[in-house]
């Protein structure tokens, strides 16, 4: 290994809902320096999202200035030729987006000895000789491939070549880290963690204002809103709880079944609320009464474990789960789970009846499981490979 500075690959945007890989590179940009690579953009993307000048102007700002800093991490933004997800075009631009990650590295000065993907190992990479490569399995992708707009079969010869590359392959849960030893891959679990080492408490924040205007209890549930989440499990609650309200804090995804939604937002103790910055949501998840997972158990599910979660047990607010087995592997008390997503009604009256002082055990456990614990883990996986 020739250094101990990162490039990190990316799946979604920087200045995007932060994933698995945001948490983990600023973790690790504490403990030296993190070069962190979005997706690769093209210029028709740019285009279609703006108009005129304001398209011209993007385009230009981005070629020209590919590379920014945001706190202690150094984000570069590659670009590709037109039509990225065309087999021909990828291996086309992949030279290209290799030369740009090799100029960001040489003008941040980076020493790199270690190269983190929480998307794909391929022809595109920028691998330095002698780094060691880590793949981060986040969720099986297969059984999401609904979700993805690919087809499962992409997916699956892309992740098979990510592992193949990879000198180390972390997974976030028990049961993906079983999965891919079915398929003969060794992987190291490697949690999610939370940012309550960092942030302290959130007990102190005031009640957001938009907040303010809803009846109590407040049943929320924060992040991105689709398939995932049991429409008519949540239509339930609200019935349940006519006098509060139950809050949907989050963007709507495209491909979501309108008409289930649509249904569930006639309600009306039923808000759909938007997107909440990053910086914000631990205040918005205090502010709760009672928080909600309300996933459908699914093939998708079974290997997952959500980040939101965490912000949960940050804020310390009761949480009822459903769909995701990751979720009963807590500390008794911790999370009110049940596998069936019909159940979460029930989950949401216990966790409305807890004592006030459950909260300060979400707290605690959540202090003593950071992301900056799980960078240290990290870079000793990294060691232990390396030795």
């Amino acid at each position: 290994m020739s250094g101990q500075d990162v490039v990190f690959y990316g799946s979604s945007p920087w200045d995007e809902t932060w994933l698995t890989e945001h948490y983990l590179a600023e973790a690790l940009s504490r403990d030296g320096r993190v070069l962190f690579v979005d997706p690769a953009f093209s210029v028709l993307t740019v285009l279609k999202r703006r108009r005129g000048v304001q398209a011209v102007r993007g385009v230009v700002e981005l070629l020209a200035a590919p590379t920014r800093t945001e706190g202690e991490v150094t984000v570069v933004r590659t670009s590709s030729l037109p039509k990225k997800e065309n087999a021909l075009v990828r291996r086309a631009s992949a030279p290209w987006r290799r030369a740009q990650v090799a100029r960001a590295v040489k003008a941040a000065g980076l020493d790199v000895g270690v190269v983190v993907t929480a998307a794909a190992f391929d022809d595109s990479t920028w691998i330095p000789r002698g780094a060691v490569k880590v793949a981060i399995v986040k969720d099986w992708l297969e059984a999401g491939a609904h979700l993805t707009g690919l087809s499962a079969q992409v997916i699956r010869e892309r992740q098979r070549r990510t592992w193949e590359i990879a000198d180390v392959v972390c997974a976030i849960s028990t049961r993906l880290v079983a999965r891919l030893a079915e398929e003969g891959v060794t992987a190291r679990l490697l949690r999610h963690g939370s940012l309550a080492g960092r942030f302290g408490s959130t007990a102190t924040q005031a009640v957001p204002e938009p907040l303010e205007r809803f009846p109590r209890p407040l049943i929320g549930a924060v992040g991105r809103v689709d398939s995932r989440w049991d429409h008519a499990a949540l239509a339930e609650v609200a019935d349940r709880n006519p006098g509060g309200s139950v809050l949907l804090i989050g963007p709507v995804s495209q491909r979501i079944d309108r008409a289930e939604l649509d249904a569930l937002l006639r309600r009306p103790n039923v808000h759909l609320l938007p997107p909440v910055p990053n910086t914000e949501v631990p205040a918005w998840v205090e502010a709760l009464d009672c928080s909600t997972v309300p996933y459908v158990d699914d093939p998708w599910q079974q290997y997952a474990s959500p980040l939101k979660i965490w912000d949960y047990l940050r804020a310390g607010t009761p949480i009822a789960a459903t769909g995701c087995p990751a979720l009963g592997e807590f500390p008794e008390g911790l999370v009110h789970f049940s596998l069936p997503s019909r159940d979460l009604p029930k989950l949401v009256e216990a966790a409305l009846a807890e004592p006030a002082r459950t909260r300060a055990e979400r707290r605690t456990y959540a202090a003593a499981n950071t992301w900056d614990d799980r960078a240290a883990q990290l870079r000793e996986i990294v060691a232990e490979t390396v030795r």
